[in-house]
């Protein structure tokens, strides 16, 4: 993405990085029955993504390129420069980091520093207070200083997207355009990487702060557009789906991704007729999209439309794709059944 100085609109800090919830795979409190058919295709996305990432672990196993033991779970970041705190010493850091983030808030910006700069001494590992260190910095017109803090923040954790997103802002007031361009583009690569982990993962609202966090450095940005239609999807959100994704569609009429997606939240919106050409219009773009002929075939089974939702499903089976045909085929008997 080309960097223009005009999109940055204002510097904006993460201050709130260390609490971590875990959020539920399904977010939807109890999903309408023409909502579950959506929720079958979230499952099956992520079961498809599970099966990969396994399957690169075991490729890399044995090929020799990973160690025999992973690392557990009480040693990986809960969020974007934050680590559980399993020691007095991580425990401390993090009390000092949020007596520092109290007093900046209040505007108190030595008494900040020496909390974050005390946070480090602790922990030099926590990320988080890297980061608000560099804000502080900042904040005060120390530029020089704020971007060696940001930088270190962003070596100690490669997804921590707004780290990256402050160094940029940092060398933007020094000056250096090159490494602010530089650094936007990281930016977006790190903010991009965690929001698919998340996603992955089932952790939605994560997922929609790291896509969101893309949306900084560019309002239009069409991958996040369609990533967040994704999320909100999931979450049952549609017409917040159905606003994100049509601003990609607008502008990307050859879009097959968004036009799915779309087609997505149309569905969840029980607008069956706009779904369903929605989805075609996909299949137009992208004759194989598995996906596309899903949400087709379950919009015009929701319509009535057996004969149409079949060749959907026909589609499907040649391309080998049997859990979603079995999936629609199942629904097609429900919502559209043959004639006695």
């Amino acid at each position: 993405m080309t960097f223009a100085k005009t999109k940055v609109r204002r510097a904006i800090f993460a201050f709130t990085l260390i609490a971590a919830p875990v959020f539920a795979t399904n977010v939807a409190a109890q999903p309408a029955p023409d909502s579950e058919a959506l929720r079958q295709l979230m499952l099956h996305r992520q079961e498809m993504s599970s099966r990969a990432v396994d399957e690169t672990v075991r490729r890399r196993f044995e090929e020799g390129k990973s160690d025999s033991t992973f690392p557990s779970d009480r040693s990986k970041p809960t969020k974007s420069g934050v680590v559980r705190a399993l020691t007095p010493e991580q425990q401390n850091a993090l009390k000092h980091n949020e007596r520092g983030l109290e007093l900046f808030s209040k505007g108190k910006l030595e008494g900040a520093i020496k909390e974050y700069q005390e946070a480090i001494r602790s922990d030099p590992q926590l990320a988080a207070a890297h980061n608000n260190l560099g804000s502080a910095y900042f904040a005060g017109g120390r530029f020089e200083d704020a971007a060696a803090a940001f930088r270190q923040a962003c070596e100690l954790d490669a997804e921590y997207g707004q780290a990256f997103f402050n160094l940029a802002l940092a060398h933007i007031k020094l000056g250096h355009e090159k490494v602010a361009t530089e650094m936007l583009d990281a930016a977006l690569r790190a903010y991009n990487s965690a929001g698919e982990g998340h996603l992955k993962a089932g952790r939605l609202k994560e997922a929609e702060e790291a896509f969101r966090g893309m949306l900084q450095i560019d309002q239009e940005y069409a991958p996040a557009l369609v990533r967040l239609g994704l999320v909100y999807n999931a979450a049952g959100r549609y017409e917040e789906a159905e606003r994100n994704v049509r601003r990609v569609t607008e502008r990307q009429p050859s879009n097959a991704v968004a036009h799915e997606i779309l087609a997505e939240a149309l569905y969840g919106e029980q607008k069956y007729e706009e779904a369903a050409v929605s989805a075609e219009h996909a299949v137009k773009l992208s004759r194989d999209f598995e996906e596309a002929h899903y949400v087709a075939g379950l919009a015009r089974a929701s319509l009535g439309q057996r004969d149409a939702a079949l060749a959907h499903l026909a589609r499907l089976r040649d391309l080998k794709s049997a859990d979603l045909a079995q999936r629609l085929s199942d629904f097609i008997d429900k919502k559209a059944p043959a004639k006695q």
